[in-house]
């Protein structure tokens, strides 16, 4: 088996500018959108050509694929109109596959040739993830727009959902072959829903010829502009719609793990039960003050490694939108030279932009400290990363849904109905669709191959605050105009402690006293623990464990970078709808299968 290659940034869109500011692909040497009028070809080809608005009609969800995202102009095009077209509750997804995304520059420049869109474009523009490899989930009400950053062929091999309607619209088959082959042409039919619909503006034999192969009915339209034909086509033997109902979803556990899972649920009008013993949701590291949400960064490419990064993005715009952002900016500086070596690698190999993750030096580290002390190493800045309130975050993601303050004793299942009762039996709630995220009480409930880590804080508001969050070790930052410091890292058997100890609080003042070159009184100062809980190859947990079973777990310290990605995945999995996360993640993320 060959190594995993370096996680870099996406290969970059190289483009020429026409006199009318219209872009060309430089590596291609073919056009982003027509020059006879790049808005009219859009609904000619693609809209018209899958029979939309009509199709969508009968449809609660409904799901549109693109091969080549370009400068988004198809998509725009497909949620302008929606707007206009759609009905109460309805839902569309817009999945696209993009190997060379536009910088937020030429994306802007390419769609100021739209001013009719320029409402929509600019929501897209605000949360355009760049050139991140990966899998990109944005939320703009009850449209959602997947991207897959990726090569064709390992896009389509990891998308996991069920298609409406195809555009393909990468350049030309002549120019671009690698989008227009027969394995594409499979993977199509078997991601496609009964009676999916595709569209394009080419014509070529080889295409014709590969769609007749899988299944698809094919049929010459008038062309738009130039081009004398066009194509649709219709799969009438698809693979089966995903998309199910389910009564009203229970959650056990009120940290972020449940209240993530809430949200995703909320989002789509649907009320979810959430089961928590107690009612301020200040239950383990989710109670903590504050808390990071950072970055995990790999220095391979594997599955895992694009999660975290896309993660990072729809996490960091989850928690903007919903005001629990205390500060921004957090140092992570290296503690060794070999750990330095190791972020220097991760900084040469751009896999997030710059805008996103800074090189410092050592000698410029107290210019991000506020004090005059000149570390041993240098390491990465994060402009973009979080300093949270991890309890406002858990508050304000589940704020609509139904609570229940309890302690849940046992799950039993009879037929297909999940039933959740206290520990003296009596009832609490009963689902098709339960999601277990109570953390360190997770074994009382399923039996989950995981350990326990206990982590303790401490915080004093009258000790002079750093300018910036940083990690050494451990972390400081700047909390109610003093420090916050954490954490301590125990292993400790299942189950809540959180019984604070002056020792652990001790050691973490003296540390962060070292490290600002100061003496610190470790008294008058506030502590909590908490137990996190993590699985052995450190990878969260987020399957399907039975049918309507969904858990949630394993996110140690990352719980707020990780969660609000995870739950958006698990709902989608209860839900039926296309998944943010590509195959092969899921399978990462699922150790019981």
């Amino acid at each position: 088996m060959n190594a995993p290659s370096p996680l870099t940034a996406t290969a970059p869109a190289r483009l020429n500018w026409s006199d009318n500011g219209e872009p060309v692909a430089q590596d291609f040497d073919d056009i982003y959108f027509s020059v006879d009028g790049g808005l009219a070809e859009t609904k000619a080809v693609f809209l018209d050509g899958c029979g939309l608005p009509e199709a969508w009609q009968d449809h609660d969800v409904f799901t549109i694929g693109e091969l080549g995202f370009g400068s988004g102009l198809n998509f725009l095009a497909a949620w302008d109109l929606w707007q206009s077209t759609k009905k109460l509750g309805q839902r569309l997804h817009f999945i696209s596959v993009e190997a060379y995304p536009l910088t937020k520059e030429q994306l802007v420049r390419a769609l100021e040739n739209f001013p009719n869109l320029k409402p929509l474009a600019d929501r897209l523009v605000a949360g355009w993830p760049g050139p991140v490899k990966g899998t990109h989930r944005l939320h703009f009400g009850d449209v959602t727009l997947t991207l897959y950053h990726s090569h064709i062929e390992r896009a389509l091999s990891a998308l996991d959902g069920r298609v409406n309607a195809w555009f393909l619209d990468g350049f030309s088959p002549a120019k671009n072959p690698d989008m227009w082959t027969d394995e594409v042409f499979a993977h199509l039919a078997k991601l496609s829903a009964p009676n999916a619909r595709l569209a394009t503006f080419t014509v070529a034999g080889h295409v014709r010829r590969g769609l007749e192969v899988v299944g698809f009915s094919i049929s010459k339209k008038p062309g738009f502009g130039r081009k004398r034909e066009r194509l649709e086509a219709r799969l009438k033997e698809g693979q089966g719609a995903y998309a199910q109902p389910i009564d009203t979803p229970v959650i056990i556990g009120g940290g972020i793990a449940g209240a993530a899972i809430a949200h995703g649920f909320i989002r789509r009008g649907i009320t979810p039960i959430l089961i928590e013993p107690h009612p301020d949701l200040d239950t383990a590291a989710s109670g903590n003050p504050a808390g990071l949400m950072m970055p995990k960064l790999d220095l391979q490419d594997r599955p895992e490694s694009r999660f975290y990064n896309a993660a990072f993005l729809y996490a960091k715009s989850l928690y903007h939108t919903h005001g629990t952002v205390l500060d921004t900016g957090i140092l992570h500086l290296a503690s060794s030279e070999k750990e330095q070596e190791r972020f220097a690698k991760i900084y040469a190999n751009h896999a997030l932009p710059e805008h996103e993750m800074n090189w410092v030096e050592a000698h410029d580290v107290s210019k991000y400290l506020g004090v005059k002390k000149t570390p041993d190493y240098g390491g990465l800045y994060f402009p973009g990363a979080l300093v949270l309130s991890p309890k406002l975050s858990a508050q304000a993601l589940s704020a609509s849904a139904t609570k229940i303050t309890a302690r849940v004793g046992a799950i039993s299942k009879m037929g297909d109905v999940w039933h959740v009762t206290d520990a003296d039996g009596k009832p609490l709630a009963q689902t098709t669709a339960l999601f277990v995220c109570n953390g360190a009480n997770i074994l009382d409930l399923w039996p989950a191959d995981v350990r326990f880590t206990r982590g303790q804080i401490c915080w004093n508001e009258t000790v002079a605050p750093p300018k910036n969050a940083h990690i050494l070790g451990n972390y400081a930052l700047p909390f109610k105009g003093g420090v916050l410091l954490g954490a301590t890292h125990n292993h400790v058997g299942p189950g809540e402690d959180n019984e604070t100890r002056k020792q652990d609080s001790a050691d973490i003042i003296k540390h962060y006293g070292d490290t600002i070159q100061a003496s610190l009184d470790n008294s008058d100062w506030s502590a909590r623990a908490s137990v996190r809980v993590t699985t052995r190859n450190t990878l969260p947990i987020a399957e399907q464990t039975d049918a309507g079973l969904y858990v949630l777990s394993g996110l140690g310290s990352r719980g707020l970078m990780l969660a609000p990605l995870l739950g958006e995945a698990l709902v989608c999995k209860a839900l039926g709808e296309p998944s943010p996360l590509g195959k092969r993640t899921q399978k990462r993320f699922a150790p019981s299968k």
